[in-house]
Parts: structure tokens; sequence; C-alpha cells
């Protein structure tokens, strides 16, 4: 328990507290005053208010303005011990909210993140360690693979989600604008200032701002930089004011920031402040297992803008989109599969629907086999970048043969060049189910 003598004493302490107990009359500061500063300081922190019989009506105000109750003097000590004891319950019930908001606000972050393999399993787990506080974090990875989604899951799983997120990303403005895009400005500061603006930080208050593209900041920028998350404050352009800011920072690049620092490019000292928590996002190639995954997500969320339904993609075409290197990352995917399904005829995304440096990273084996009903040519498809065992390939062959010959045993032995015999004997032993069931 903490006793406090007069409003300066109030508004100076820096003890945690639970409950506060208010007299409405002070003598330094009106009571009324003192309560807004600490709801405006601490929203969910309980106040009550004590105050005279004859000043019902003050109480009665002071709960519109957030007071929790008030007692009256002379104080029954029961009545007030109730009340103590009612908003501690409170407080209690409100922290357990928040974590429990906190939580299913986490999942639901994180589940924008699509990805079961070991990469983002740890990526997951690393967001994790940061959600409960409001260290710096520094998100690396190269473009295209997720940084900003990244950023939003720390915003929106943490304490801060009921702030706003704000993003800007620092190669997009130029070098001239960017100050005033962070500290905003006043009136008059510049051409064409002719109101008084917020910039970045002044936005983000209470919530996350995300600087992308941290390593494009020029020197002053830079500096100006250090300097608020030194002070904690900032100053528009053409002011004279100090304002205080209150925002969670998380910044991403693509680029080596330690290169960058022994080059000179970047402050050291900068550099310490803003990565004090770095979060590495894997590339979409190190995760090929994540790709049919990843396709399926963008068939569901971009079929709003396509003309026709277009549901699965094809086995071929699967194992060129996961063969190919991919250095546009998640991204590129994304443009990939949304032109695939405008270029697909039917409900499925075949290998012709593909852009030739995706079909590129298989290998096209023709055969002499027929023509499908549909016009489509077809071929064996295996993967140009690591070796497929010999069973596989003759498994597909076979496979590729009976389709295009309906069933058809005898056709298909002669156009894969074995006797028949051995065709069903090997049907057998690779467990291929025949189509169609044309009598040789």
């Amino acid at each position: 328990m903490v006793e406090l003598s007069s409003a300066s004493e109030a508004l100076e302490t820096e003890e945690p507290l639970d409950v506060v107990c208010l007299d409405l009359g002070l003598d330094d500061l009106d009571g009324r005053e003192l309560l807004l500063h600490i709801k405006s300081r601490h929203p969910d922190l309980p106040v009550i208010v004590v105050t005279a019989a004859r000043e019902v009506e003050d109480a009665v105000l002071a709960m519109q303005r957030g007071a929790y109750d008030y007692v009256t003097k002379p104080v029954d000590r029961e009545r007030l011990v109730a009340s103590v004891q009612r908003a501690l319950e409170h407080r209690v019930l409100l922290r357990r909210v928040e974590h429990l908001e906190g939580e299913l606000g986490g999942i639901r972050a994180t589940e924008q993140l699509v990805g079961e393999s070991t990469p983002m399993r740890n990526l997951r787990a690393q967001i994790g360690r940061v959600l409960s506080s409001d260290v710096a974090v520094c998100v690396l990875g190269e473009s295209g693979t997720g940084k900003e989604l990244v950023a939003r899951a720390i915003h929106e799983g943490g304490h801060r989600a009921r702030g706003p997120f704000i993003a800007l990303n620092c190669a997009a403005i130029p070098e001239s604008l960017l100050e005033s895009e962070l500290f905003g400005h006043e009136r008059g500061a510049f051409t064409g200032a002719l109101v008084r603006r917020k910039g970045c930080f002044e936005q983000a208050e209470g919530g996350t701002l995300f600087l992308d593209e941290i390593a494009e900041m020029s020197a002053p920028a830079q500096a100006s930089l250090l300097r608020t998350l030194q002070e904690r404050t900032i100053r528009r352009v053409g002011g004279n004011e100090e304002v205080p800011v209150d925002a969670r920072i998380v910044c991403a690049t693509h680029r080596d920031l330690k290169r960058h620092v022994e080059t000179g490019a970047f402050r050291e000292d900068l550099y310490f402040r803003l990565v004090v928590f770095p979060i590495h996002v894997p590339p979409l190639r190190d995760r090929p297992d994540d790709i049919p995954l990843l396709v399926a997500h963008f068939l569901r969320r971009l079929r709003r803008d396509v003309p026709r339904p277009v549901e699965r993609v094809n086995n071929d075409a699967m194992e060129a989109l996961r063969s190919y290197r991919w250095p546009g990352n998640v991204r590129e995917l994304s443009n990939v599969v949304h032109r695939a399904m405008l270029s697909a005829d039917g409900e499925e995304i075949r290998l012709a629907d593909l852009p030739a440096d995706v079909t590129a990273s298989v290998l096209v084996m023709p055969t002499r086999s027929m023509r499908p009903a549909d016009g489509r040519s077809e071929a064996v498809v295996f993967p140009a970048n690591r070796v497929v065992p010999l069973e596989e390939l003759e498994r597909r062959a076979i496979a590729h043969a009976l389709a295009v010959t309906g069933g058809c045993m005898a056709r298909a032995a002669r156009q894969l060049g074995m006797g028949r015999a051995t065709l069903y004997r090997r049907v057998t032993d690779l467990g291929l189910v025949r189509k169609g069931g044309n009598a040789p």
C-alpha cells in the first residue's frame, strides 16, 4: 500500500498500482483533474473517489469520467474495503481478458503465415517470444518473403493490438520528405505545408510503427530517428515543441545491415537500437514442402478475381512449382498462381498454364502416345534439379501410357516398347490402377 499526500506526488510516483483511492478535496489540484490525468495514463486502473456527502454530484461526474466507484465521508470502513476488493477482482479479470485476447490475436495473426515446414514452425516460435514485450524487432529476409506479415503478427498478437499499425516504406519516400513523414510538420514549415500534420510516430501512438526497408534511410534521417528512440520524443519539422511518443518499433530490410554498418552506410548506434531481436524469414526455396499449402491458400483467396472456378493443380504442374527456385519468393508464387488461374480452361491448372521460366524447372519427356481428346499435349515430367529414382520414372511413364490409351494394356505395352505380360507384372508391382478397362 502506498500513501500519497498530494496530487503532485501522485503524478510523479512510479509505484505499480492496482487500485487508487482518490480524495476529491485535494489542496494543490482539483481531484477531478487528477482523475483525468490518471485515466489518460492508465485507462484500466480502477479509481475509487472519496467525497463529502454534499459533493455527491461531483462524485457522479467523476463516475462519468471513468471512476470505478465512490465512497462518501465519513468513510464507512466496511464499505471502502468491499469496494477495493471488487476493484481488485475487476482488475484481475481485465488482465485475464487481455492475456486471452493476446493469445487469440497471436493465433489469428500467425494463421496468415502459411506453412507447416520446420523453418515456418521456427518462425512462429520466434514471433511468440516477442509478443509480451516491447523489444525492438528487426525482420530480415529476401524481398517477397512476407516481412510485413511478420510485423503485423507481432502487432496483432501483442498487448498493443488495440492500437494502430502504421507502415512506412523508407525506400518509397523521397529523402527530402522522409523526416516530415516520420515526425510530421507544422503549418508553413515548407512550401505546401498548409496545415499541421502528424507524422507516423504520432499516428502510431499506443500501437506499432513498422519501418520497412530501413537500410535505405538517409544519414540525416538516421540521426533524427536515433534521437527519437533515445528521448522518446519527436520534434515536428518547422516546430520547437518536444512531443512525447509511445509506439513500438518494428523494422525490416532485405539488406545485410551488418555489412552496411561495416561500410559506414548505416549508423552502428542506430543498428544496436533497432536490431535487439532479429527475426529471419526463410526464403520459399528453403521450404518447398509448404508450396502445396500456399497454392491452396492462393486458390481460395484469388477465386473472386477469376471468372471461372479453378479448384486444383495437377501433379505435373505442382511438380514444376515445387522445383522452381522462386527468386521472388511467396509474392512471385502468388502472381504465378493468379496468372495460371486466368489461363486455365477448366477447374484444373496444368503444366501448360504456367509461365515458361517455371516449367523450365522440370524436364519434359515427350512420348509417342496419342494426344488426349482435349488437344493438350501430355508428357512425363520430373524435376530438373534433383535425381528421380528409376522406379518412379517407370511408374510415371506407365501411368501416363495407361491414361492416354484408356487403360488398353496391349496398346500401352506397344507404346512403351515392352511385352504385355511384363506390363501386367509391372502394373501390379507398382500398385497402379488401370483406368478405362479397355480390352486388349
